[in-house]
């Protein structure tokens, strides 16, 4: 009868001990992505480093911007930069892109030509490639889709956009562009 007892006080200091400590943090099993196309390539982006996806935005161009820099438009109530996602990976400018991305990290959209779908793909499907100076700029990972019935033209896989590198190479570039009193009163 003592062993039940003892059980019973250790299953209620495990208990108790379980409200005490910290909530461990669950690692999630699978990552979210949508998918897009630059320049006729696919790719993808993390779907938790997007705050919003825009279609057919109307952009008002600044003049003497850089060529990346398509305009300015409205997101609910906010004047954003929409910059040329094909640009910013080294691909050459051509037509307005329809498909616009807002950046979770900062307020940049970021302007695709193509939205391919969405894709849920488990963890284990997503690397980084044994040569990572074979990849574009601001692309670490690839996600490997194989499943032809998730996307059509799913078999290749498909470089994941750093959207967190690209808004910081941005924010860089403004910095740098900035007047040196400028900068002194940023810092």
């Amino acid at each position: 009868m003592r062993q039940i007892g003892d059980r019973a006080a250790e299953l209620r200091r495990d208990f108790d001990r379980s409200f005490a400590e910290p909530p461990r943090a669950q690692r999630p099993l699978s990552v979210d992505l949508l998918a897009i196309r630059l320049g006729g390539d696919p790719f993808a982006v993390r779907l938790s480093a997007v705050s919003g996806v825009f279609a057919s935005k109307k952009l008002t161009p600044l003049p003497g911007a850089s060529p990346d820099l398509l305009g300015i438009a409205g997101f609910r109530g906010s004047v954003v930069p929409v910059y040329d996602l094909r640009m910013l990976l080294g691909y050459p400018a051509t037509d307005r892109p329809r498909w616009l991305v807002v950046a979770a990290a900062q307020p940049v959209a970021l302007a695709f030509e193509a939205l391919d779908g969405y894709l849920r793909l488990p963890l284990d499907r997503i690397a980084r490639p044994e040569r990572p100076q074979s990849l574009r700029a601001h692309v670490h990972e690839l996600a490997r889709v194989t499943d032809p019935r998730t996307l059509a033209q799913a078999s290749a896989p498909r470089p994941l956009v750093d959207l967190d590198s690209i808004v910081a190479a941005i924010r860089q570039r403004v910095r740098d562009s900035l007047p040196k009193q400028q900068k002194e009163r940023e810092e």
